[in-house]
Protein backbone atom coordinates (compact mmCIF):
# COMPACT_ATOMS: atom_id res chain seq x y z
CA UNK A 1 0.00 0.00 0.00
CA UNK A 2 1.91 3.49 -1.70
CA UNK A 3 0.92 7.02 0.38
CA UNK A 4 -0.12 8.96 -2.95
CA UNK A 5 2.37 11.55 -1.99
CA UNK A 6 4.57 12.57 -4.34
CA UNK A 7 8.74 13.64 -4.12
CA UNK A 8 10.38 15.56 -6.40
CA UNK A 9 13.61 14.11 -6.75
CA UNK A 10 15.74 13.00 -10.24
CA UNK A 11 16.48 9.57 -8.95
CA UNK A 12 13.16 9.62 -6.51
CA UNK A 13 11.16 10.94 -9.94
CA UNK A 14 12.69 8.60 -12.75
CA UNK A 15 11.82 5.54 -10.68
CA UNK A 16 8.41 6.39 -9.52
CA UNK A 17 7.79 6.93 -13.67
CA UNK A 18 8.81 3.31 -14.39
CA UNK A 19 7.46 1.76 -11.68
CA UNK A 20 4.41 3.75 -12.47
CA UNK A 21 4.51 3.26 -16.26
CA UNK A 22 4.67 -0.69 -15.25
CA UNK A 23 1.45 -0.78 -13.31
CA UNK A 24 -0.58 1.22 -15.53
CA UNK A 25 -4.29 -0.78 -16.03
CA UNK A 26 -5.63 -1.35 -19.61
CA UNK A 27 -8.56 -0.39 -18.82
CA UNK A 28 -9.15 3.81 -19.70
CA UNK A 29 -8.71 5.88 -17.18
CA UNK A 30 -12.26 7.12 -15.51
CA UNK A 31 -10.63 10.40 -14.10
CA UNK A 32 -11.99 13.81 -15.22
CA UNK A 33 -10.68 17.62 -14.93
CA UNK A 34 -13.10 19.79 -13.45
CA UNK A 35 -15.55 21.74 -15.76
CA UNK A 36 -15.18 25.45 -14.09
CA UNK A 37 -18.49 26.17 -15.55
CA UNK A 38 -19.82 22.76 -14.27
CA UNK A 39 -18.38 21.94 -10.94
CA UNK A 40 -18.25 24.49 -7.63
CA UNK A 41 -16.89 22.21 -5.38
CA UNK A 42 -13.73 22.25 -7.56
CA UNK A 43 -12.28 25.56 -5.93
CA UNK A 44 -11.97 24.72 -2.47
CA UNK A 45 -9.38 21.90 -3.94
CA UNK A 46 -5.81 23.43 -3.55
CA UNK A 47 -2.53 21.69 -4.36
CA UNK A 48 0.52 21.43 -1.34
CA UNK A 49 4.02 21.57 -1.69
CA UNK A 50 5.97 20.61 1.08
CA UNK A 51 9.62 20.98 2.01
CA UNK A 52 10.98 17.70 3.71
CA UNK A 53 14.08 16.33 4.49
CA UNK A 54 14.97 12.78 4.72
CA UNK A 55 17.73 10.39 4.89
CA UNK A 56 18.70 8.54 1.19
CA UNK A 57 21.98 6.65 1.16
CA UNK A 58 23.20 7.46 4.34
CA UNK A 59 22.74 11.65 3.52
CA UNK A 60 20.59 13.73 4.40
CA UNK A 61 18.78 15.15 1.73
CA UNK A 62 15.91 18.30 0.54
CA UNK A 63 12.57 16.96 -1.11
CA UNK A 64 9.25 18.45 -1.93
CA UNK A 65 6.14 16.69 -1.38
CA UNK A 66 3.26 17.53 -3.77
CA UNK A 67 -0.17 16.47 -2.20
CA UNK A 68 -3.56 18.08 -2.16
CA UNK A 69 -6.22 19.37 0.85
CA UNK A 70 -8.83 20.54 0.67
CA UNK A 71 -10.77 23.97 2.38
CA UNK A 72 -13.32 22.88 4.81
CA UNK A 73 -14.14 26.04 6.60
CA UNK A 74 -15.21 29.78 5.52
CA UNK A 75 -12.44 32.13 6.41
CA UNK A 76 -11.16 34.46 8.10
CA UNK A 77 -9.07 31.45 9.77
CA UNK A 78 -9.73 29.16 6.82
CA UNK A 79 -9.06 25.33 8.14
CA UNK A 80 -7.98 22.85 5.39
CA UNK A 81 -7.85 18.89 5.84
CA UNK A 82 -4.75 17.22 4.04
CA UNK A 83 -2.85 13.71 4.94
CA UNK A 84 -0.88 13.50 8.09
CA UNK A 85 1.80 11.68 5.84
CA UNK A 86 2.41 14.59 3.52
CA UNK A 87 4.45 16.02 6.86
CA UNK A 88 6.10 13.83 8.67
CA UNK A 89 9.59 14.59 7.14
CA UNK A 90 8.35 18.22 7.33
CA UNK A 91 11.29 20.70 7.88
CA UNK A 92 10.34 24.17 9.06
CA UNK A 93 13.50 25.26 8.17
CA UNK A 94 13.26 25.01 5.06
CA UNK A 95 10.32 27.17 4.39
CA UNK A 96 6.94 27.43 4.93
CA UNK A 97 4.39 24.84 3.64
CA UNK A 98 2.78 26.39 0.11
CA UNK A 99 -0.71 25.83 -1.08
CA UNK A 100 -1.87 27.00 -4.80
CA UNK A 101 -5.55 27.70 -4.62
CA UNK A 102 -7.70 27.15 -8.21
CA UNK A 103 -8.03 31.17 -8.57
CA UNK A 104 -4.48 31.86 -8.32
CA UNK A 105 -2.65 28.54 -8.94
CA UNK A 106 1.10 29.87 -9.62
CA UNK A 107 0.87 32.22 -6.66
CA UNK A 108 1.70 30.29 -3.48
CA UNK A 109 0.23 30.70 0.17
CA UNK A 110 2.22 29.77 3.23
CA UNK A 111 0.48 27.71 5.04
CA UNK A 112 1.30 25.98 8.39
CA UNK A 113 0.55 22.75 10.32
CA UNK A 114 -2.35 22.84 13.06
CA UNK A 115 -2.79 19.17 14.31
CA UNK A 116 -2.52 15.92 12.84
CA UNK A 117 -3.75 12.23 13.49
CA UNK A 118 0.20 11.46 13.43
CA UNK A 119 0.27 8.36 12.35
CA UNK A 120 -0.76 6.23 8.75
CA UNK A 121 -3.81 4.63 10.89
CA UNK A 122 -4.65 8.55 11.81
CA UNK A 123 -3.73 9.86 8.00
CA UNK A 124 -5.08 13.44 8.84
CA UNK A 125 -3.82 16.77 9.01
CA UNK A 126 -5.25 20.26 9.22
CA UNK A 127 -3.65 23.61 7.89
CA UNK A 128 -4.30 27.06 7.71
CA UNK A 129 -3.06 30.30 5.65
CA UNK A 130 -0.06 32.32 7.06
CA UNK A 131 -2.47 35.15 5.52
CA UNK A 132 -5.73 36.91 5.39
CA UNK A 133 -6.41 35.68 1.83
CA UNK A 134 -9.81 33.82 1.39
CA UNK A 135 -9.95 31.32 -1.24
CA UNK A 136 -13.75 31.25 -1.22
CA UNK A 137 -15.05 27.92 -1.69
CA UNK A 138 -15.13 25.46 1.71
CA UNK A 139 -16.94 21.86 1.54
CA UNK A 140 -18.27 20.98 5.07
CA UNK A 141 -17.24 17.84 6.43
CA UNK A 142 -20.36 15.23 6.25
CA UNK A 143 -21.94 14.22 9.95
CA UNK A 144 -22.68 10.50 8.62
CA UNK A 145 -20.12 7.96 7.57
CA UNK A 146 -19.71 6.18 4.58
CA UNK A 147 -21.01 2.62 4.09
CA UNK A 148 -19.88 0.59 2.11
CA UNK A 149 -21.55 0.87 -1.28
CA UNK A 150 -21.73 4.29 -0.89
CA UNK A 151 -20.92 6.72 -4.38
CA UNK A 152 -18.68 8.41 -3.57
CA UNK A 153 -15.97 11.19 -6.12
CA UNK A 154 -12.16 11.12 -5.32
CA UNK A 155 -10.83 14.21 -5.98
CA UNK A 156 -7.21 15.42 -5.64
CA UNK A 157 -4.09 16.84 -7.82
CA UNK A 158 -2.19 14.76 -9.82
CA UNK A 159 0.54 15.02 -13.13
CA UNK A 160 -1.61 16.05 -15.80
CA UNK A 161 1.21 14.72 -18.82
CA UNK A 162 1.97 11.66 -19.72
CA UNK A 163 3.66 9.83 -16.70
CA UNK A 164 4.25 7.07 -19.17
CA UNK A 165 7.54 8.82 -20.80
CA UNK A 166 10.48 8.10 -18.63
CA UNK A 167 12.93 10.34 -20.78
CA UNK A 168 10.95 13.84 -20.40
CA UNK A 169 12.04 16.48 -17.50
CA UNK A 170 10.94 16.29 -14.14
CA UNK A 171 7.59 17.63 -13.70
CA UNK A 172 6.69 21.55 -13.48
CA UNK A 173 4.25 22.76 -11.13
CA UNK A 174 1.92 24.09 -14.17
CA UNK A 175 1.86 19.88 -15.35
CA UNK A 176 -0.05 19.13 -12.08
CA UNK A 177 -3.99 19.93 -12.74
CA UNK A 178 -7.06 18.69 -9.96
CA UNK A 179 -8.08 15.59 -11.06
CA UNK A 180 -11.71 13.49 -9.81
CA UNK A 181 -12.83 9.90 -10.46
CA UNK A 182 -16.68 10.77 -10.44
CA UNK A 183 -18.49 7.60 -9.65
CA UNK A 184 -16.61 5.09 -7.74
CA UNK A 185 -17.85 2.87 -4.95
CA UNK A 186 -16.89 2.45 -0.90
CA UNK A 187 -15.86 -1.12 -0.54
CA UNK A 188 -15.15 -1.29 3.18
CA UNK A 189 -16.14 1.25 5.60
CA UNK A 190 -15.51 -0.20 9.23
CA UNK A 191 -11.60 -0.79 8.49
CA UNK A 192 -8.97 1.56 9.36
CA UNK A 193 -8.30 3.13 6.52
CA UNK A 194 -11.43 2.79 4.97
CA UNK A 195 -11.41 1.33 1.25
CA UNK A 196 -12.51 2.21 -2.17
CA UNK A 197 -12.05 1.49 -5.81
CA UNK A 198 -11.59 4.97 -6.80
CA UNK A 199 -8.83 5.77 -9.27
CA UNK A 200 -6.28 8.26 -7.91
CA UNK A 201 -2.80 9.11 -8.75
CA UNK A 202 0.71 10.19 -7.23
CA UNK A 203 -0.55 13.29 -5.83
CA UNK A 204 -3.44 13.20 -4.20
CA UNK A 205 -2.74 12.55 -0.92
CA UNK A 206 -4.63 14.74 1.34
CA UNK A 207 -7.55 15.11 -0.92
CA UNK A 208 -11.41 14.54 -0.48
CA UNK A 209 -13.57 11.42 -1.00
CA UNK A 210 -16.62 13.12 -1.27
CA UNK A 211 -20.33 12.51 -0.97
CA UNK A 212 -22.95 13.71 -3.22
CA UNK A 213 -26.11 14.98 -0.87
CA UNK A 214 -29.46 14.71 -2.07
CA UNK A 215 -29.64 18.67 -3.14
CA UNK A 216 -26.94 18.02 -5.34
CA UNK A 217 -24.13 19.30 -3.21
CA UNK A 218 -21.57 17.61 -1.93
CA UNK A 219 -19.60 16.80 1.68
CA UNK A 220 -16.32 15.37 2.76
CA UNK A 221 -16.42 11.44 4.06
CA UNK A 222 -12.78 11.17 3.97
CA UNK A 223 -9.07 11.89 3.08
CA UNK A 224 -7.00 10.28 0.51
CA UNK A 225 -4.61 8.26 2.03
CA UNK A 226 -2.55 5.59 -0.48
CA UNK A 227 -3.83 3.22 -2.84
CA UNK A 228 -2.17 1.06 -6.00
CA UNK A 229 -3.02 3.94 -8.38
CA UNK A 230 -5.24 1.76 -10.52
CA UNK A 231 -8.10 0.41 -8.79
CA UNK A 232 -8.14 1.17 -4.83
CA UNK A 233 -7.96 3.78 -3.14
CA UNK A 234 -7.62 4.03 0.62
CA UNK A 235 -9.03 6.76 3.03
CA UNK A 236 -8.95 7.77 6.66
CA UNK A 237 -12.60 8.08 7.29
CA UNK A 238 -13.76 12.19 8.58
CA UNK A 239 -17.07 11.94 10.65
CA UNK A 240 -14.87 11.52 13.91
CA UNK A 241 -12.82 15.08 13.03
CA UNK A 242 -16.18 17.42 13.36
CA UNK A 243 -15.83 18.49 16.74
CA UNK A 244 -12.13 19.15 16.88
CA UNK A 245 -12.94 21.01 14.01
CA UNK A 246 -15.33 22.65 15.16
CA UNK A 247 -13.16 23.43 18.40
CA UNK A 248 -9.92 25.17 15.70
CA UNK A 249 -12.57 27.17 14.18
Amino acid sequence: MRPFHDTTSLAHLLGALALLALSQPLTADPRLVPDPQALYWHSAMVRLEVPVIRSEGGRMRHFTEHCSATVITPGPNTLLLSAWHCFEDYAATQGPIQLFAQHSPDTPLPARLVVSGGSMSADWAVLTPLTDTVIGAWIPLSPDPAQRGTRVIAAGFAPTTDSGRTNTHAETPSSRGLMYDPDCLVMAANTRPARSDCVAKKGASGGAILRRTASGSVRVVGVISAGDGASVSYFHPTEALITRIHSLH
